[in-house]
């Protein structure tokens, strides 16, 4: 069934139609599965600072447009539509695909520190969500689930968010795809923490969800302080995030971004592998309303005809689509898409010109040959931008400056037909002349044995267990390359290395002596194996009498007394730890501190253990009891 509604709605006005509309769609849905639901055209008006928002029906399967509406509200929390759940419910994925697009949402609120939100499709997969136009709210677009959803489509493309606190909320959903969208803020960081674009782990509930495989292209971020761009709040939100080809600046300084805890500027966020395709310049927008930019930015990647109509620069909102406009030429970035520009007149483009002069034709070499290829290159009304070399059909290599020389190495014995391709500012590409080169064979060789020996730990070395030892081996060979160096443990292979530095770290959980020998491989597989080394293994028990605790029993609060434990260079691991093995507490402390005082009020109460650890090794214990 299908159910449009359109016209204007002002808060607590028109209740009961609305409930009447509501009971409707629950029972359309049990009878046929799924109900069609488009709204369309409605304009919402809210003056009650405790409104919960437009709250879309979702109790039976439904189809959802939410077209060119209005949305003005002054709520200090709540949302400002409500098109999901918080949680995991009954009700979730009832609304999956839910198309809410051309759709104008205005906060008038003054309370800075609200965390309204926008447009919020929570616990629904593969919502598209487009040509939207979101005026000061303060979270603008959240896509939100608590049991780990995966989307397969849909995405977050062609929007204008303006001065929110947050623009685009990830929280425990993956595979978001985040295209085109103009953010604009200018909030100062004391009004807002959050970037632009926030992305985390919803660690709410156990267990967590993640946010793994938002994808960032295509988006201008432009802050007026140094807030953040993208903001990145854990480890687990990194796994298959993607972000390039957008568009950063700040009128400030250098755009910020927020990665797992620390501040990066954008050089050291491209470090980390991000946005290398990405450009620091102003978008030069004609206002800071319209978000027009003065001129086209074809910085974009080309996302193919899925998302290939963006806003034009005439779009406005109202009670019909905002006007859009295709892609065209190179990719644009940003929600505005300028038309195709008139075509120019291209003139005719010669060819470069390429001929190899060294070496010259028929010339002999000894195999393994190291052969130098220079060429000569140059184009009459241009630049050549590349040079390329080949072996018959094989590439070999290529320079991109002059001058336009490769080295080819270690080539073995036969005859070969060497070319130059170069490639001019037009892409006009010529080929050179063969050059015909010959390697004989060498007389062979004879190879040399290589030789290894370990130089830690030493012969007769003792160990605590459990233990992590690390075996280091020098190797070298007098006529060839090392290829691989393995160690043993008895006959038993432990590890491999198949570069310098030649170490392997070996765990050992049992108590014993252990022989250790490196066997090493050369280029031509000849090997040798190591003097052995061997080392012993043997159980330390951790020293009870090292800790006093005190008072014991203890309401919460509590003294350990350190001075019993040895100095050492390095702070020990004082941690507390419940018999259910939950860590209450955790922190470095040096022996000569003397004293710590430590709290676990919040704890419930039972026998706890106090440990202290020095480089991974228990040296104490110590039971206590929590009232």
């Amino acid at each position: 069934m299908l159910v449009t509604r359109k016209g204007i709605f002002v808060n607590f006005h028109g209740l009961m139609r609305y409930i009447l509309a509501f009971c409707f769609l629950l029972l359309t849905g049990l009878i046929n599965g799924q109900t069609v639901l488009t709204i369309e055209g409605k304009s919402y008006t809210n003056a009650d600072a405790s409104w919960m928002g437009v709250s879309i029906p979702r109790s039976v399967p439904t189809k959802l447009t939410f077209r060119n509406n209005s949305i003005t509200s002054v709520n200090t929390f709540g949302y400002m539509l409500q098109a999901g759940d918080e949680e995991p419910a009954a009700t979730n994925n009832n609304l999956d695909g839910a198309l809410i697009t051309g759709n104008r949402f205005t906060w008038n609120g003054t309370d800075m520190k609200s965390i309204t939100h926008g447009l919020f499709t929570g616990h629904n997969l593969n919502a598209v969500i487009k040509y939207n136009y979101l005026d000061h709210v303060p979270m603008g677009i959240i896509r939100k689930s608590g049991n780990n959803m995966v989307n397969t489509g849909g995405g977050v493309a062609y929007n204008i968010v303006k001065s929110g606190a947050v623009g685009i909320n990830i929280k425990g959903m993956s595979n978001v795809n985040v295209y085109n969208n103009t953010l604009y803020t200018d909030r100062t960081t004391a009004e807002t923490w959050r970037g632009l674009i926030y992305i985390y782990t919803h660690t709410d509930i156990t267990p967590n969800s993640v946010s793994h495989g938002t994808k960032i292209f295509n988006n201008i971020f432009y802050t007026k302080h140094q807030t953040y761009c993208i903001q990145i709040a854990d480890k687990e939100s990194t796994v298959g995030l993607e972000s390039d080809y957008n568009i950063f600046y700040c009128e400030s300084g250098t755009p910020l971004f927020f990665y797992c805890g620390e501040v990066k500027t954008f050089a050291q966020w491209q470090a980390l592998g991000y946005d290398t395709h990405s450009k620091v310049i102003n978008p030069d927008f004609k206002d800071l309303v319209n978000f027009v930019p003065s001129a086209r930015l074809d910085f974009g990647k080309d996302l193919g005809s899925t998302w290939a109509e963006g806003l034009s620069v005439n779009a406005r909102w109202g009670t019909t689509n905002p006007e859009t406009a295709m892609q065209n030429g190179a990719w644009q970035v940003g929600a505005r898409v300028h038309e195709a520009p008139p075509p120019i007149a291209v003139p005719v483009n010669h060819p470069p010109i390429i001929s190899i002069y060294s070496p010259v034709k028929s010339s002999g070499f000894t195999a393994p040959a190291t052969i130098t290829i220079d060429a000569s290159a140059s184009d009459t009304d241009g630049t050549v931008t590349k040079v390329e070399f080949y072996n018959g059909t094989t590439k070999l290599g290529e320079r991109l400056t002059a001058p336009w020389s490769f080295t080819w190495k270690d080539v073995r014995e036969g005859s070969y037909s060497i070319t130059a391709i170069a490639t001019d500012n037009s892409n006009a590409r010529t080929t050179s002349e063969p050059v015909t080169v010959v390697v004989e064979k060498a007389a062979q060789a004879v190879n040399q044995i290589p030789s290894i020996y370990i130089i830690s730990p030493s012969a007769g070395g003792s160990f605590d267990l459990p233990a992590s030892l690390e075996f280091t081996a020098n190797a070298s060979d007098p006529d060839g390359s090392i290829t691989k160096v393995e160690f043993y443990v008895g006959q038993n292979l432990a590890g491999e290395c198949l570069a310098s530095p030649y170490t392997v770290i070996i765990d050992f959980d049992t108590a014993g002596t252990y022989v250790i020998t490196a066997k090493v491989f050369d280029n031509l597989i000849a090997s040798a194996i190591s003097e052995p080394v061997s080392i012993t293994l043997s159980l330390r028990t951790p020293n009870n009498d090292r800790l006093v605790v005190y008072p014991n029993p203890t309401y919460g609060a509590f003294t350990v007394d350190l001075t019993n434990l040895p100095e050492d260079p390095d702070p020990y691991t004082v941690s507390v730890i419940g018999l259910s093995g939950r860590v209450e507490y955790r922190d470095l402390h040096r022996a000569n501190e003397g004293r710590c005082n430590l709290n676990i009020s919040d704890a419930p109460g039972g026998i706890y253990i106090i440990m202290t650890a020095l480089r991974g090794k228990v040296l104490s214990t110590k039971q206590f009891i929590k009232l």
